[in-house]
């Protein structure tokens, strides 16, 4: 790690005997022999460190550490001191030195020392770029929306973020969910914590209960290893539980265990693992509406639902859409490094009379397609056509000339395109659902999905 290094000692022979040695190593090193040109050299230029001699002319090492810290607090400092001195270099250290060498030493320890405390002040500076994105990325700022219920969220996200609050974020697919879920766990107390994330409507049951819990050696065929669940890497940081609607009813059973006992058991074990973890959930669906049909434990639903959190749609806030477009606009303008800084108006009005089914994120992959398919600087054309609603479209009057068998056949495929879209519609893209209601296997119902072109997740978007 090459670095730039002031040494300042008013033996100036061995001040230069140690920039031969750093240069050596492939750092760039400048000498002063008091402790005011050592300030007026580090005005001119930055140095990643300074190592002094506690004995200097003009201000000692120990004041010209606390000017260093005070005016350049990403710069190292070791100390040089005589034998005998340990108590100043610990003093030192108290006052914010890296480290310290007791002369006479040889120049391979020095070398060691400055190489150590580079490579933790290179760690350091990640950690700090790190938390800084990550701040950024998740902060209230990055929460695009002027609308007053936008504004009730961020309120909210303020008032909660700092307590152990079970939340429950409401609303329909496509409006940010998780993006809220991680503002209030990077802008709580466990912030320095793990935020894990799982959503429970992609995996079977049996799957499921193993990813939440972990499972022991031999639990089961196949678990040829202890595997450690969603709560345990939480500990002490947060879980999201995404589409919390579509556990089943006994994963919601050992759910309401965990959030009323504090501790958990793998599968295929019998010890109780305590944890301490905060949870935040999410759904889609009309959680009321599920424990009224049975479907969702009202008990589960009380410990959930601790502090309601209910995200618009973009329909409800279309102030906001300029806004969010000229936001994902940048983002991607940057990342595909297209020189693309404009929407013009007649996208925008368009835009803003669109309906968008898929709220935020169909938005913003709308916006990353008409970068990508843009001729020129600016985005003149965004295809809003892409709506899975549309393709219940009704049936068209078959032809006169057609064979009775093949119009018998055109004539049944229409309806069960509009059949199955109208099911998915109603039971909100749940396979599971859509199977009781229309008594058919999901086998087949998948078939007929893959058939017809249909996907779930385009069925999602309405509580």
């Amino acid at each position: 790690m090459k670095s730039r290094i002031l040494v300042v000692d008013d033996q100036e022979a061995f001040a230069r005997q140690i920039k031969r040695r750093l240069e050596k190593e492939g750092h760039r090193v400048e000498v002063s022999t008091d402790g005011k040109d050592a300030l007026r050299v580090l005005e001119e230029e930055r140095f990643n460190m300074v190592i002094s001699d506690l004995k200097i002319p003009h201000m000692n090492g120990l004041e010209l550490l606390i000017t260093v810290r005070g005016k350049y607090p990403d710069t190292a400092f070791i100390v040089m001191t005589a034998y005998g001195s340990i108590e100043t270099a610990v003093d030192a250290m108290k006052k914010g030195a890296s480290d310290y060498i007791t002369k006479p030493f040889p120049p391979e320890e020095l070398v060691l020392i400055v190489r150590n405390v580079l490579e933790k002040q290179s760690l350091v500076d990640e950690i700090r770029v790190l938390r800084k994105e990550v701040e950024e990325r998740y902060s209230f700022g990055n929460i695009i929306g002027k609308n007053p219920k936008m504004q009730e969220v961020y309120d909210l996200i303020s008032d909660v973020a700092d307590t152990d609050a079970t939340v429950l974020i409401r609303g329909e697919t496509g409006t940010g969910k998780e993006l809220v879920a991680k503002s209030v766990h990077f802008n709580s107390r466990r912030r320095d914590k793990t935020f894990v994330s799982l959503n429970c409507g992609a995996l079977p049951e049996t799957l499921l209960e193993s990813e939440l819990f972990g499972y022991e050696k031999g639990a089961f065929t196949g678990a040829l290893k202890q595997k450690i669940g969603k709560f345990e890497y939480a500990d002490s940081g947060t879980l999201f539980l995404d589409e919390v609607s579509d556990l089943s009813p006994a994963t919601q059973v050992k759910l309401l265990r965990v959030l009323q006992e504090k501790f958990i058991e793998r599968v295929g074990g019998n010890g109780q693992i305590p944890v301490d973890v905060r949870i935040i959930a999410a759904t889609n669906k009309n959680l009321e509406e599920e424990v009224a049909q049975g479907r969702f434990r009202e008990d589960l639903y009380y410990r959930l639902n601790v502090v309601p959190l209910r995200l618009p749609s973009l329909r409800e806030r279309k102030e906001d859409i300029p806004l969010l477009a000229k936001h994902f606009l940048l983002k991607y303008a940057q990342m595909l490094h297209r020189d693309i800084t404009v929407i013009s108006q007649e996208v925008l009005t368009e835009m803003m009379a669109y309906d968008w089914p898929g709220n935020v994120r169909q938005l913003e992959n709308l916006i990353e397609r008409a970068i990508i398919m843009a001729k020129g600087d600016a985005i003149t054309h965004i295809d809003l056509s892409d709506d899975p609603r549309k393709k219940a479209k009704t049936v068209e009057p078959l032809p006169e000339d057609l064979p009775f068998k093949r119009a018998k056949e055109q004539l049944i495929k229409e309806y069960e395109k509009v059949y199955f879209v109208k099911l998915l519609q109603r039971c909100k893209g749940s396979i599971t659902e859509s199977s009781k209601a229309s008594h058919l296997d999901m086998k087949t119902l998948q078939r007929k999905m893959k058939e017809y072109g249909l996907n779930k997740g385009d069925f999602k978007n309405r509580e």
